[in-house]
């Protein structure tokens, strides 16, 4: 039986301020510090500053993230998301199991997954959410650039290219190429975070709506018409959202991703905390579904 003094439990979700970056600093310093024995040598300051930074609008180039969804709140909940199922998984003894580097390249990619919804300074048309269907594309691309002022090697930005490309929900995991099992297991957890951080969110019943707003502008700058849009309104994501995780989320987490989330699973009470989590955020969808009929 596990020592329970070894294990590092993570806040009840709705405890978790996700719109202080401070906060979560602190919660993935702690994982990655009892993960590989050693505090942060600066590395995760440095490359959450700069999200933040780049989220605030302190970069001259580009503009304030300005998606209602696909906030600073999104990107941080993914982030501790995946040092917390990279703690959890170690917790587990898996293989193969990561070096520290490995996670701190994963780190950057769950940082940048999101970083394609940014507009340039001079790009005055609408909000950003206009690039939802583009958005891993320009993300992967923004993450060069910037790693490469940094003075990452091509081998290590590629790396970070995979993991954020296997966020898209049009990709299909299994079919994705990957260069070795750990850039693979780490592509598959980069995606589990980004699903299940967002869907986990006490406040995910609440943001459907600002959800929905996105798609809707994405559609708009595309040009489909409204009777081909995939969710024609909010009341339509409303009451989809039960068979999205139902199918299609589940599909993505348990058959392209392996079924790594099992080791949110904490191994001393058995309770899986994200798991606990999204039941509620769906028992809460329902039932405003059913006051809709």
């Amino acid at each position: 039986m596990r020592d329970t003094i070894d294990y590092v439990a993570l806040p009840d979700l709705s405890e978790i301020d996700f719109s202080c970056p401070a906060a979560i600093r602190r919660l993935v310093k702690e994982r990655q510090e009892h993960m590989f024995g050693a505090p942060d040598d600066g590395y995760i300051d440095e490359y959450m500053d700069a999200v933040e930074n780049l989220f605030n609008g302190d970069y001259p180039e580009y503009q304030a993230m300005d998606t209602a969804y696909h906030d600073i709140t999104h990107t941080l909940q993914a982030t501790l998301c995946l040092a917390e199922l990279m703690h959890r998984r170690q917790e587990d003894n898996a293989s193969p199991s990561i070096e520290a580097n490995d996670f701190r390249r994963a780190l950057v990619a769950v940082l940048f997954h999101d970083i394609g919804f940014l507009k340039k300074a001079g790009d005055l048309d609408g909000s950003g959410a206009k690039y939802t269907h583009l958005h891993e594309g320009r993300s992967c691309d923004f993450a060069r650039r910037f790693l490469e002022g940094r003075g990452w090697s091509d081998d290590d930005i590629q790396f970070v290219e995979h993991l954020i490309s296997s966020t898209g929900p049009r990709v299909n995991l299994v079919e994705l190429t990957f260069r070795s099992d750990i850039e693979r297991l780490l592509g598959q957890a980069v995606c589990t975070a980004d699903y299940i951080g967002q869907i986990s969110d006490p406040r995910y019943p609440d943001r459907l709506e600002p959800l929905f707003n996105e798609f809707a502008e994405s559609y708009r700058y595309q040009g489909i018409p409204r009777d081909e849009w995939p969710f024609a309104s909010y009341e339509a994501l409303l009451r989809g959202t039960p068979a999205f995780w139902d199918t299609f989320v589940q599909h993505k987490l348990n058959e392209e991703c392996g079924g790594i989330w099992r080791h949110f699973r904490n191994p001393v009470t058995g309770e899986n905390p994200y798991l606990a989590s999204i039941e509620r955020n769906l028992a809460v969808i329902r039932e405003r579904i059913a006051a809709l009929d």
